[in-house]
């Protein structure tokens, strides 16, 4: 006989090895294979009494297991050995997945009722990632499914409804999301928004037609309760057909502990009771059977049970909608109710008219309400400003304590130390502030009025004196001063909106110093207070040039009423006013106010090409020992003074000079460090968190940077144009061994060192190749190689046609510096040099050539005259003798000598060098500005030497020749024969 697919089945599970292993535990127990259908008959205990019974009982027998034989195929799926073994459910891989995108699209719905964000965001991930897994069969079937669909676009409509709350929360300045919580539902947002743009289609589909996705959503959903209610029958029979093995079990334990004749009569009986039992057997399968068969009744009763569901999740959708707004007007009610309270408190507390001392105790027990838990700000403000009516009709000194009382509480916001104050806050801060002024100037009256000798008394203890307000006021003045800083200090974004909007705020605080000035001027009570507000003000203003302080001025001129525009004009003088805000800042008797003012001085002073004031105002105050003593911000000023007036002396041409200044500030690779415009890393240098955060809090903001580029440029130009005559010079001169600038040296060696040479790249490149142009004498690839640095559009303020004048002058220091470096290179191998010839070799005019050429000669530089018609520069080649030679080594080795001598005196005594040169490199002042001796102590700008003892090189003037400089290298080296005009001894 053919087996069916199910027998076959059957019988394969049967031989697996776990089947066997149950069978034998069932066969160990006790268990009978009697009623086995898929053998059609018996065990081997069956057949054994079989053999013993009557012939009559067989017909009867086979009778009954004929009708069984039949049904055997239907009869399998209700066997309860089948059951009591494993109760094994086939299902393909995809309903498995689809049953998980179910389980996962509840654990989604659940999350959405409690408003965890968090768990929404990996939950929307899964459900997008499942229905990827399940492309292919969601391409067959057209499309996601539409239980899907409506998930996304349900969570959409969440997030929605959530952000506008949220809005509106934040609009009346109410219960805020936690940081975590906020950052999550931000995620969530951007991930749904991004997602949901791929089921965009689908999604407007069931905005359109929601009756379609609603009907196959509840058909899917009313197969998930069938199989659910299937599987709780299914395991209800099975839990019956266990009951009755187990039943069976325990009586065939105990007949087989009677006896074998009572297991015998047991056997028998068993089999009478299957065949009394077959009928039952068949009705219970045909009721199963039916079970799958879908009739008009049941499919009746199953639209009614959908209709009754859809109904039901409509009645919870708005239940949960009602519950949601319920929970908004109970916090809504909630703060109501406190600040109904306190209206109805305050109504009852409320009177009629206050006493000014019962006005002052009840603003006192408000303003205690600050820093407590639970402190609500909006009603805060409402209950002050219900009192300011009160404040109106008694005096000025009641509304600026009411006043004071709401700007502190603006100021509790500020933040930490790298979080700088809202500027929405700010700007509602210095409103109140902005009120406080005309106020202040009407107590100031009323208290001079009512004092008796006409002056104002300074006692600070009662809350509305005038002394009181004065201060308040000032200090809200400079914390607002300082959250605009910060501000603008720690925005990352320097380019964005952000920044500039912050930026614009700038104007409205120099309106609030301007006014605040101008007051505290024409009282002129407090010097202390106006010398406060002047530093504040000159922090605003010293390192803007006149053109762009012009600008701001005019630009407030237009917003100002009537009354207050003659006082926003930029004055055309504003070195003068500067001064004059300096001379307020003295008064205070602040030695660090006074020092900033000094320093923001000379800023203003260089930064509008004036050297020699700037120069002399540092010296005159001797900034550059106190520099070192004062806190860090202000040595960061110094250095930004040092750095700005190094490139003054270069626009005026003062290349020296500018050296001087530049050298300090760039020799060491720090440039950012010491102006606190960046921190730069090297591998060296590790710092610690609290170094870090030290460093970050000093940084200036990005509009009162000094371009770093244009500071480099400008000290490397200005080093070669001393450094290359000086490396010609040396050439012939081993004796003088002065290093102007290492920098330049150790860049032009790197350039020798290079294989190839490429065009320049950057600022730095094109300074050397200009250099190394320069030494040849070459001017005009020099002139080429800078015609097209940045340089010169950035070094003046005023405009593009001052950087060219400047770059033109600029041309000029090249020309005569390429003659100098030409007369120290070749002077050794011509006897004369006409003035014509150099004057088109160097595109100079002939008075300039001469003039240069003069000062060499009486620097003595090279040892040449002109002759009689001074046209031509004739050249003396005088050579020493061997005698002479060993003079001068023996001359050069003495001075060796008493240098050391007199450094170790200064070692062992601590006192000052003998020779005036050593002196002044010591103090490494008078040195700084012209020759710039002696090594600053660290590298800040703070002046040559160490300390008062510096170990510094002493400026050195130019090298004393005796006359045979100039002389061929092969008499140097000991040739013999003299050309030209020699004078020399012989030997």
């Amino acid at each position: 006989q053919v087996l069916s697919h199910f027998e076959f089945c059957r019988l394969e599970d049967f031989c697996h090895p776990k089947t066997r292993q149950k069978g034998s535990r069932r066969a160990s127990s006790g268990e009978a294979m009697a009623g086995n259908k898929f053998w059609g008959g018996e065990s081997s205990s069956s057949e054994s009494d079989s053999e013993s019974s009557s012939d009559e009982e067989k017909p009867a027998v086979t009778s009954a297991a004929a009708p069984r034989k039949q049904m055997a195929r239907w009869a399998e799926e209700s066997s309860s050995e089948e059951e009591v073994a494993t109760r094994r459910v086939v299902r393909s891989a995809t309903d498995k997945r689809y049953e998980q995108m179910n389980e996962r699209i509840k654990t989604l719905k659940n999350h959405m009722k409690i408003d965890d964000f968090a768990s929404l965001v990996s939950d929307y991930e899964n459900v997008v990632k499942m229905l990827d897994k399940m492309k292919s069969v969601v391409e067959q079937d057209g499309g996601p499914p539409n239980l899907f669909i409506k998930v996304i676009n349900a969570l959409a409509e969440y997030i929605e409804k959530t952000h506008a709350d949220l809005a509106e929360k934040k609009a009346s300045k109410g219960e805020k999301l936690t940081e975590n919580k906020a950052k999550a539902f931000n995620t969530l947002r951007a991930k749904v928004r991004k997602g949901n743009a791929a089921f965009q289609e689908h999604l407007d589909r069931l905005k359109e037609h929601p009756e379609e996705f609603q009907s196959d959503a509840e058909e899917e959903e009313d197969k998930m309760s069938d199989s659910d209610e299937e599987e709780a029958d299914s395991d209800d029979s099975s839990d019956s057909d266990s009951n009755s093995d187990s039943d069976s079990n325990s009586d065939s334990d105990s007949s087989d502990s009677d006896g074998s004749s009572d297991s015998d009569s047991y056997k028998s009986g068993e089999k009478s009771d299957d065949s009394d039992l077959d009928g039952d057997e068949d009705a219970m399968r045909e009721r199963k059977m039916l079970r799958w068969l879908i009739t008009t009744e049941k499919l009746a009763a199953r639209e009614k049970e959908a209709s009754a569901k859809k109904e039901k999740d409509e009645e919870n959708k708005v239940k949960d909608q009602e519950k949601r707004a319920r929970k908004r007007e109970e916090g809504a009610e909630r703060g109501q109710k406190e600040s109904g309270q306190d209206k109805t408190k305050s109504k009852q507390d409320e009177k009629d008219e206050y006493t000014p001392d019962e006005l002052i105790k009840k603003v006192t027990e408000i303003a205690q309400q600050r820093g407590r838990r639970g402190f609500d700000r909006k009603a805060y403000m409402e209950k002050l400003q219900q009192l300011m009516a009160h404040a109106v009709k008694q005096s000025p000194g009641a509304q600026l304590y009411i006043l004071a009382s709401m700007v502190s509480a603006d100021f509790d916001n500020t933040g930490s130390a790298f979080a700088a104050m809202r500027i929405d806050m700010w700007n509602e801060a210095l409103t109140k502030v902005n009120e406080m002024l005309p106020l202040l100037a009407e107590s100031y009256k009323e208290a001079k009025e009512t004092a008796p000798d006409g002056k104002v008394s300074e006692d600070s203890d009662d809350p509305r004196s005038h002394a009181r307000s004065v201060e308040l006021y000032v200090s809200f003045v400079e914390k607002l001063d300082e959250e605009l800083y910060k501000a603008l200090q720690f925005t990352v974004d320097v380019y964005g909106d952000e920044f500039q909007h912050i930026l614009g705020n700038s104007s409205k605080c120099l309106i609030l110093l301007q006014r605040t000035f101008k007051y505290f001027e024409e009282v002129q009570r407090s010097p202390v207070h106006l010398g406060t507000i002047a530093a504040r003000l000159m922090e605003q203003l010293y390192y803007k040039h006149d053109v762009l302080n012009s600008s701001v001025y005019e630009a407030i001129h237009y917003s100002m009423p009537e009354e207050e525009k003659p006082s926003w004009v930029w004055p055309k003088d504003s070195k003068r006013f500067m001064g004059q805000l300096s001379h307020y800042v003295w008064a205070t008797d602040n030695q660090r106010l006074q020092r900033r003012a000094c320093l923001a001085q000379a800023y203003h002073l260089a930064l509008h090409d004036c050297y020699q004031p700037a120069r002399d105002l540092l010296h005159l105050g001797n900034f550059q020992d106190q520099a070192l003593e004062a806190d860090v911000h202000t040595q960061i000023l110094y250095n930004r003074v040092v750095a700005q007036m190094g490139l003054c002396a270069f626009r005026l041409g003062k290349i020296q000079e500018s050296h001087n200044c530049l050298m300090d500030i760039c020799q060491y690779n720090k440039v950012r460090e010491l102006l606190a415009q960046g921190l730069s890393y090297s591998k060296n240098m590790e710092r610690t968190p609290e170094q870090e955060r030290a460093e970050r809090q000093r940084q200036l903001p990005y509009h009162m940077h000094i371009n770093l580029e244009v500071l480099e440029s400008a000290h490397h130009i200005a080093a070669m144009l001393l450094e290359v005559p000086n490396l010609a010079m040396q050439s012939i001169d081993p004796n003088n061994k002065r290093i102007i600038s290492r920098q330049l040296r150790r860049s032009l060696d790197q350039y020798d060192k290079q294989l190839f040479t490429g065009p320049p790249e950057n600022a730095k490149e094109a300074v050397v190749s200009a250099a190394k142009a320069l030494q040849r004498g070459d001017w005009q690839s020099a002139c080429e190689a800078l015609e097209d640095l940045k340089l010169w559009e950035h070094i003046d303020l005023r405009g593009l046609e001052e950087g060219n004048q400047i770059k033109e002058m600029i041309k000029e220091k090249i020309k005569t510096e390429a003659l100098r470096t030409y007369l120290f290179s070749y002077a050794s191998i011509y006897d004369a040099f006409h003035l014509d010839q150099l004057v088109a070799m160097f595109g100079l005019p002939s008075k300039n050539v001469h003039s240069v050429i003069s000062k060499m000669i009486i620097k003595e530089e090279i040892t040449a005259f002109w002759d009689e018609s001074s046209k031509f520069v004739l050249v003396q080649h005088v050579e020493p003798s061997h005698l002479q030679r060993l003079a001068l080594t023996l001359a050069d080795r003495g001075a060796q000598a008493v240098e050391n001598n007199e450094r170790l005196v200064d070692q062992r005594s601590g006192g000052y060098a003998f020779k005036e040169g050593m002196r002044s490199g010591g103090q490494g002042g008078a040195g700084r500005w012209e020759q710039g001796g002696g090594k600053g102590k660290d590298g800040k700008g703070k002046g040559g030497g160490k300390g008062k003892k510096g170990k510094g090189a002493a400026p050195q003037g130019p090298p004393k020749f005796r006359g045979w400089e100039n002389a061929r290298s092969g008499a140097i080296r000991g040739g013999t024969g003299q050309r030209g005009w020699s004078t020399g001894v012989k030997a």
